[in-house]
């Protein structure tokens, strides 16, 4: 693929980050489209990125971008519904969108990161949505438009929004009620999970195919905080709280500002996050989480040691 043009949707997300670091020397032009492009800075040392502002609900906003392009890695997803968002509008609606688009534009292969467990039928609106979108992308797929679907457990790295979230949260309350503490979770590390996509990208190892992804162990939820705890090195009084508590935490969690906790996260949690097949990563938690929750690695850091530098 050396000389070709790559566009990726979720520009601010970490996991795109990631897989500019990874894919910049393989690709003559890489096109990052973001919504906000502050949270891109990092990346502009890289001669060969140009960041771009889109609107998901505008396609013209990145048709311009996906002409021409080589592949397209969609990373864009959300946790929580909004007023503005639903998981409707950002995880199938604007799919079908982009991947519609990449067809037309002559797009070789679209890639799309998806979640463990998705499934249109599944328990809680966000893995119905991302089953439904993986549904259409597949639907797609043919000879000359190839798509790849990963479906990823809990992605960690120094900028994840799981082990960084409890850690904060865990920093500021001295007792800490969790729900569903035994639902089991196999987290992949960010490097793993972009490296099994720069496979994707330039080889035909994975086209046309749907691919489970997780890490080399599978935790219970309270063993993850636990050794969040146990990483910073502060004590806490965790609860752990049965099914109907958990319910009941959820449906008082859903109604309160910051989207701690959702009847909707509850229903996700009902299914284990884990996978008997698929990719494995081989990149433990407890070699790569304690650098960046106790602040001794930067995204610099990260940046030189890929480059070499």
């Amino acid at each position: 693929m050396q000389g070709n043009i790559l566009t990726i949707f979720g520009g601010s997300g970490f996991i795109a980050s990631e897989i500019v670091y990874k894919l910049s020397k393989s690709f003559k032009e890489i096109r990052l489209l973001t919504r906000n492009t502050q949270a891109c800075n990092h990346l502009k040392v890289i001669k060969n990125i140009q960041i771009h502002l889109y609107e998901p609900s505008n396609v013209s906003s990145y048709s311009m971008h996906v002409n021409e392009s080589d592949i397209v890695i969609n990373t864009v997803g959300i946790l929580n519904e909004s007023r503005k968002q639903s998981f409707h509008d950002i995880h199938f609606d604007f799919v079908r969108k982009i991947i519609n688009k990449s067809k037309e534009s002559s797009v070789k292969k679209f890639i799309q990161l998806s979640a463990l467990n998705a499934d249109e039928s599944g328990l809680s609106k966000y893995l119905q949505s991302k089953g439904k979108a993986d549904k259409y992308i597949s639907s797609m797929s043919s000879t000359s438009f190839k798509t790849i679907i990963f479906r990823p457990s809990i992605v960690f790295g120094e900028k994840d929004s799981f082990f960084n979230r409890f850690k904060s949260l865990l920093k500021l309350l001295p007792v800490f009620p969790l729900a569903c503490p035994n639902s089991m979770f196999s987290p992949i590390y960010v490097k793993d999970l972009t490296e099994f996509i720069k496979e994707a990208s330039l080889t035909d190892k994975y086209d046309n195919t749907i691919q489970n992804i997780t890490g080399p162990k599978d935790y219970k939820f309270i063993e993850l905080i636990n050794f969040i705890l146990s990483t910073m090195k502060i004590k806490r009084l965790i609860i752990p709280l049965n099914y109907s508590l958990s319910k009941l935490q959820a449906f008082a969690f859903t109604y309160l500002p910051g989207n701690i906790f959702t009847l909707d996260n509850f229903k996700s949690l009902q299914v284990d996050n884990i996978s008997t097949g698929g990719l494995k990563g081989t990149s433990s938690i407890e070699e790569f989480v304690p650098p960046y929750l106790n602040n001794k690695e930067t995204k610099l850091d990260t940046y030189r040691k890929d480059s070499g530098r």
